[in-house]
């Protein structure tokens, strides 16, 4: 055994591994790890480090000084996302970099190891990590400490050094005496373009009244009776078993168009007597209209949505797709639901402006109107490929979708004049049930 000198360890591993595998068929598994692998070395290799163990699922890698280790995880992350497209694989890395005093091991003649407290850091910061993150272990930064960086997204904003770190909160670690103090590094245009919304798991324990998070499942659409509005997800539960789950159209958001065979993204929330229901359903390729809810230099951003419980859903806009659109914030666009995850956020994909000028489907207040009364009220627009539309009765925007038409083969039009049952639609708004068009009497 050598008591080494102070070394800093840099944790490079794939996000979400589990998830990758059970998607991809194993050669392709082993293909996409083997251009990681091949990046991570090559970069490693530049930066005058030394690749000291497999990981599985990654590696770790020594250095001489710390600015070595966060350089070459910066150079690795943006290698990854230029040559490992996220939207077609789903694929992105994480690590964490610690540095200290460590002891070398001899295991043989030509192979090493290196154990200590830096090493079980990097580690475990590592695997607390979301997607895209490198997260930095090291004592309070002075103006004369901080570690020098370059990103490509950096330079080219001129970025000043102290934006490139946001401290995160202290977290307990196994056989760590003391909670860790850490940093994000924020190598890419801006803190938000984490393929999550913080880069480091929660890790403070969490008050007993404070409410769970809803855990995103994911399944397929097995049965959906179109004319009753409701139906039933078969999905994979935490416990290997295949499970089905009923969902109404009410819940699926944006309303979007479903079909049987439709793979959705949702949540398990009580339903009527507390039974479980299907709610914030997303439909995976369905279209829908958004709001831009930023923009940065290099074309990426954010979409916004919201779900029947009026939570907020953002999609991310790649670079490549935001740079040739005219876009600005608040802009409305029609946009294609792109794969994602729990962790990993969610994609919008074939962007299109919209040629209204706000949201749709955001009622205006009007005068209120009765439960269960018999009103009517002027089609404003309808979506026959997806359904659904608006009508306007007294200054309210009245949802209107097929499942409730009594004559489901008839495509109400705008200008038309239907009568509805006024029934609770979402945050306050009203929905028509048993539709039925009317005959204008003639003047």
């Amino acid at each position: 055994m050598i008591i080494a000198p102070c070394q800093s360890f840099c944790s490079i591993r794939i996000h979400n591994t589990e998830a990758l595998k059970t998607a991809l068929a194993e050669a392709d598994w082993v293909a996409l790890f083997s251009r990681f692998y091949a990046i991570a070395k090559e970069q490693i290799r530049q930066l005058d480090g030394e690749p000291v163990r497999s990981l599985g699922d990654g590696l770790l890698a020594a250095f001489r000084l710390p600015e070595q280790a966060v350089q070459c995880a910066i150079q690795i992350q943006e290698n990854v996302t230029r040559h490992i497209p996220y939207a077609s694989t789903g694929f992105s890395c994480k690590m964490a970099i610690a540095s200290g005093p460590c002891s070398r091991i001899s295991l043989d003649h030509h192979l090493f190891d290196y154990l200590g407290t830096a090493v079980d850091i990097a580690q475990q910061l590592c695997e607390r990590a979301h997607g895209n993150a490198i997260l930095l272990h090291h004592p309070p930064l002075s103006e004369n400490e901080r570690l020098p960086i370059h990103s490509l997204a950096g330079l080219q904003q001129n970025r000043a050094l102290p934006d490139y770190y946001i401290e995160q909160p202290l977290c307990k670690l196994q056989g760590v005496k003391s909670p860790i103090r850490s940093y994000a590094i924020f190598w890419q245009a801006a803190a938000q373009h984490y393929l999550t919304t913080q880069p480091m798991g929660e890790c403070r324990p969490k008050n007993e009244e404070e409410p769970e998070e809803d855990a995103v499942q994911f399944g397929k659409v097995t049965a959906f009776k179109k004319e009753r509005g409701f139906g039933f997800i078969q999905y994979f539960t935490d416990e290997n078993e295949y499970r089905e789950i009923y969902f109404h159209m009410s819940y699926v958001v944006g309303q979007a168009v479903i079909q049987e065979n439709d793979h959705v993204q949702f949540v398990i929330k009580p339903g009527k007597e507390g039974r479980p229901q299907a709610c914030s359903v997303l439909v995976m390729g369905g279209r829908m209209i958004g709001q831009v809810a930023s923009l940065e230099g290099d074309g990426s951003g954010y979409l916004t949505i919201r779900n029947q419980a009026s939570e907020m859903i953002r999609f991310l806009i790649l670079p490549h797709i935001g740079r040739h659109l005219p876009l600005r914030v608040n802009d409305v666009v029609e946009f294609v639901v792109g794969s994602g995850s729990e962790s990993e956020g969610l994609i919008a994909t074939e962007i299109t402006l919209h040629p209204g000028e706000k949201m749709l489907h955001v009622a205006e207040t009007g005068d209120n109107l009765t439960l269960g009364s018999i009103e009517q009220a002027i089609v404003t627009v309808y979506f026959a490929d997806k359904g659904y539309g608006f009508a306007k009765c007294r200054r309210n925007n009245i949802y209107v979708h097929v499942s409730e038409l009594t004559d489901p083969e008839h495509i109400p039009l705008p200008g038309e004049l239907i009568e509805f049952e006024v029934s609770p639609g979402r945050d306050g708004t009203y929905r028509a049930n048993n539709i039925r068009s009317v005959h204008r009497k003639e003047e």
